[in-house]
């Protein structure tokens, strides 16, 4: 979800960015340090993984897993909470299809993912069983309207559609 997340980011610059409300202007970031939620016995901390563009897909598993432990076992420098770009959070691990996404100030946007669940889908007109993963974005509607959000998210579920894409990028 990462990986996609990032394609989508360059492909829709205006969600990796912040607001800055002094001047009343957006700030679109050259650089990609994804927050990621992580639930641990004092609530969520949403660290980032930095320059996570410049990462491989495994490579980012690597550091998902590393930085989410560091989190819990609270061995995480100052340094990891600040900067985020964009932040994912994941209420599916808390067994939670669907939920609200809070944006984390400054940033502009945030994706919510839900818990995956076997549904029924229609697949060339023909009713059968799927896994479908729900998402959720949240925006700041100074500087993404609805019609934007909508393409950055279709982006998402276009790459979660066909993972080799993400092997490409």
């Amino acid at each position: 979800v990462m990986k996609a997340t990032l394609i989508a980011l360059k492909k829709f610059p205006m969600f990796n960015a912040s607001f800055d409300q002094e001047n009343e202007q957006m700030v679109v970031k050259k650089f990609y340090n994804i927050g990621m939620a992580v639930d641990t016995k004092d609530g969520l901390i949403v660290p980032n993984i930095k320059d996570a563009d410049r990462m491989s897909i495994l490579e980012l598993a690597k550091e998902i897993s590393t930085v989410a432990k560091d989190t819990v076992d609270r061995k995480i420098g100052l340094s990891q909470l600040q900067n985020t770009t964009f932040s994912i959070t994941n209420f599916g691990a808390a067994n939670v299809a669907y939920g609200t996404p809070i944006i984390n100030h400054p940033e502009v946007g945030i994706l919510g993912i839900g818990k995956i669940e076997k549904k029924p889908v229609v697949i060339n007109d023909e009713l059968a069983i799927g896994y479908v993963l729900p998402l959720s974005l949240a925006v700041d509607h100074r500087v993404i309207d609805g019609a934007d959000a909508g393409r950055f998210l279709n982006e998402i579920k276009s790459l979660l559609s066909d993972p080799m894409m993400l092997l490409l990028s």
